[in-house]
Formats: C-alpha cells, structure tokens, sequence
C-alpha cells in the first residue's frame, strides 16, 4: 500500500490493511458455517437484516480468529450457539416471531395429514381385501375417495374437493400460527 505521498508504506501504518487470513481449509470452513448455521436458526427472534449482519461480522472474525487459535478453537470459544444467541435477542426487549418455526411445523402438519391419509387408504383397502373385495366410497378429511379392492383392480381415486384443500389449509395454517408464535408481532 501506498501513502497519500506515493511512497510505500511504512511497517505497522495503521492505514495499512491487515494482511488477508490464509485460506480455509474445507473442514474449516463446514465447521464455521454450521456454527453459523445453528445460530441462525436461534436468531429467528432477532430482526432479519440485522442478524444477517450478525453472521457476516461473526464469520469474518471466526476466519481471523483461526489464523490464530485455529477453527476449532476459535468456534468453540463462542460457545453455544443457542447461548449466543439469547444475547443478542436480549437486546430486543421483546420476542418476535419465529417465522421459520411456523413454516417447519406447518410442513409437518400438512406431511402427517397426507400421511394420515395414506394409512387410512391401506387399512380401507386392506379391509375391502379382507371381506371378499368390492368398491366403497368414503370423504376422508372432506375429500371423495374411491377405495376399489377386486381381483381386477387394487385402487384409490381421490376427487379434490374444496372441503378436503380447506382442512388442509386449515391444518396448515393453525400449525404456522402456533408455531412461528405470530402473536408476538403485535406485542
């Protein structure tokens, strides 16, 4: 670097820019980025732009850091994520929401519904095999499903419906409700 002078740089000028880390090596650099990670998930209470700022501050300094202490060291010298974190949403004086939280349990909920479902067709049809065959038509969760057991068909036929979108919808949507804590947004 040079000075306003042109001329170079003179050791330890606080101009000068310190010298960039050696680089990562790749286990390094997972290391640091599931600590991240983790945190991430901790600092949904915190607000999106600033804890996004959080992490690039946090990963500069963990790269510094490992030239020094080494990655290992310089993770675990954080300490937990879940900790660190709880520091920082301290600050807030206030929860928010967990909107990554409510999006998880919502998928989960719409997954067992469909899950539901699937087991109430096998025991259907199971049942249907198990009497001689035949055809029933049932509305599992407001949908109408055609459950066929015949020596010449083996099927389910599910007719969409607006009942069976809206229960789960419904499911859907309670689940994210409870589960980002939407209630805090107001609070």
């Amino acid at each position: 670097m040079t000075t306003t002078t042109g001329a170079p740089a003179p050791e330890g000028d606080p101009g000068q820019a310190a010298a960039p880390p050696a680089r990562l090596s790749v286990r390094d650099r997972l290391r640091r980025e599931w600590y991240l990670a983790r945190l991430s998930w901790h600092l949904q209470d915190y607000p999106r732009r600033q804890g996004k700022q959080v992490q690039r501050d946090l990963r500069a300094e963990l790269t510094h850091a490992a030239a020094d202490v080494g990655m290992a060291r310089a993770v675990r010298d954080l300490g937990h994520p879940l900790v660190l974190a709880e520091s920082y949403t301290s600050e807030l004086g206030r929860p928010l929401p967990r909107w990554n939280s409510g999006a998880v349990a919502a998928t989960l909920a719409v997954g067992m519904m469909v899950y539901l479902g699937g087991a109430y067709a096998i025991g259907t049809l199971d049942t249907l095999e198990a009497l001689g065959g035949g055809t029933v038509t049932r509305y599992p969760f407001g949908a109408p499903t055609v459950f066929v057991a015949t020596q010449d068909e083996f099927s389910v036929t599910q007719t969409p419906s607006a009942p069976g979108a809206a229960v789960l919808v419904a499911v859907g949507a309670v689940a994210f409700l409870l589960g980002s804590r939407v209630w805090r947004a107001w609070g």
